[in-house]
């Protein structure tokens, strides 16, 4: 039930996208201690991006998850997201924001059932 959403103003011909998609799919899971298969991940690349005044190379990831968050797991998701992201696009760390936004059960669906 995570869902991973990576923005970035990085040029999508110079992602290998898949690859990119399946290691933050497999780092997600494992900071945040969820099965990968309940795992989703959005990439959004050629995006408009500014980032402390500059258009150079940023990215923003937004995690969404049913529980696995607060201050320690944050501080592993968030070190462990960046890496990634920053492997895969090519950016410096302090080139990428994210924020974990912590859903209730009652609010994410799979196949029309609330958890």
């Amino acid at each position: 039930m995570p869902f991973v959403h990576v923005s970035s103003n990085v040029p999508k011909a110079s992602v290998n996208v898949p690859a990119t998609l399946a290691a933050l799919s497999k780092a997600a899971s494992a900071a945040l201690g969820k099965p990968e298969e309940y795992v989703m991940v959005k990439l959004d690349l050629d995006q408009d991006m500014v980032f402390q005044t500059q258009d150079t190379p940023n990215a923003f990831i937004h995690i969404r998850s049913i529980g696995s968050v607060g201050p320690e797991i944050n501080l592993k998701t968030a070190q462990s997201l960046t890496e990634a992201v920053s492997e895969a696009l090519k950016l410096p760390a302090n080139r990428i924001y994210m924020i974990v936004d912590d859903v209730k059960g009652s609010n994410w669906a799979l196949a029309g059932k609330t958890y």
